[in-house]
């Protein structure tokens, strides 16, 4: 069940991206992740209201979601300003590229004990995710360099997640992270200059989009699952959201995939499909083990 919502949430990752680079253009990119983040906020905060006020009463959720809306703000902010000067190819692979991030933070920094299927599945991962989306004609830029620190607070976002959901409730914790991405977000766009901002009905469209569905549903479900899935294997199921997009690239936009991309994908699919199997026969062994102690 858990596979499900987080194969769900890739594929509508996979459709922002697009998304967010046609919005830039016509959007200041601070506004953009500002508006985005607080309709997040907005829609569950009164959700929160009238399921149980009581909770937002919370100062460890309110600290904790602050951290994670501070990781999400800087996250988004430079995934967006990146995309206005690289492509969508290389945005996706060092976006994704987090998914080899996160192994490091868990060993160096909380002892986590990371098997060699583990390793082997990110480096098949992180190997399908080159061959998948990036596109060597095109030169390194500042868009890259800038994209860079979106793999980093993500990674730190998704193993901080997974710390915090264990000592509080998932709805007031990932209501104070879109809370503290709005805050942050909307400093970031008053202190560039809060340049005017002209919304057409289909940018109007977008943000509504990616506010809901792209940022309150897809962040909640990454913060609630954490509950029941190691951090390390969401970060790897992740890595699906290039493919995805790949394939809405091909069915709308009538993009095809050459022999390297589709290499690529197969690869990332091989690594996803191998970690699951292999880790659901080790912890299938593991169980069977204690219990024949018992």
């Amino acid at each position: 069940m858990y596979l499900f919502w987080l194969i769900l949430v890739s594929i509508v990752w996979g459709t922002t991206f697009f998304i967010v680079k046609d919005t830039v253009s016509s959007v200041n990119e601070y506004f953009l992740v500002f508006a985005r983040s607080f309709l997040a906020f907005a829609f569950i905060f009164v959700y929160q209201l009238f399921k149980s006020k009581k909770q937002l009463i919370n100062k460890r959720a309110f600290l904790n979601g602050s951290i994670l809306g501070i990781l999400l703000a800087t996250a988004y902010s430079s995934q967006t300003i990146g995309l206005k000067y690289t492509s969508t190819g290389h945005s996706a692979f060092i976006t994704s590229s987090a998914v080899i991030i996160v192994p490091f933070i868990l060993f160096f920094f909380y002892k986590t004990r990371i098997l060699k299927i583990d390793w082997v599945a990110v480096l098949m991962v992180i190997t399908g995710l080159f061959l998948l989306t990036y596109d060597i004609e095109t030169s390194i830029n500042i868009g890259d360099i800038i994209t860079i620190t979106t793999a980093v607070a993500g990674a730190i976002h998704l193993v901080l997640a997974g710390r915090f959901i264990t000592k509080s409730e998932a709805l007031p914790l990932v209501t104070y992270q879109f809370l503290g991405a709005s805050v942050v977000s909307l400093l970031a766009w008053l202190i560039t200059g809060a340049a005017p901002v002209v919304i057409s009905l289909k940018s109007g469209i977008s943000l509504l989009y990616l506010g809901v569905i792209g940022t309150l549903f897809c962040y909640f479900v990454a913060v609630w699952v954490q509950k029941y899935v190691s951090s390390l294997k969401v970060a790897i199921i992740f890595s699906l959201e290039p493919v995805f997009a790949a394939i809405i690239g091909y069915f709308l936009l009538h993009e095809m995939l050459n022999l390297k991309e589709f290499a690529g994908t197969i690869m990332i699919l091989s690594g996803v499909i191998f970690h699951s199997v292999a880790r659901n026969y080790i912890d299938r062994r593991k169980t069977e083990n204690i219990k024949t102690e018992i």
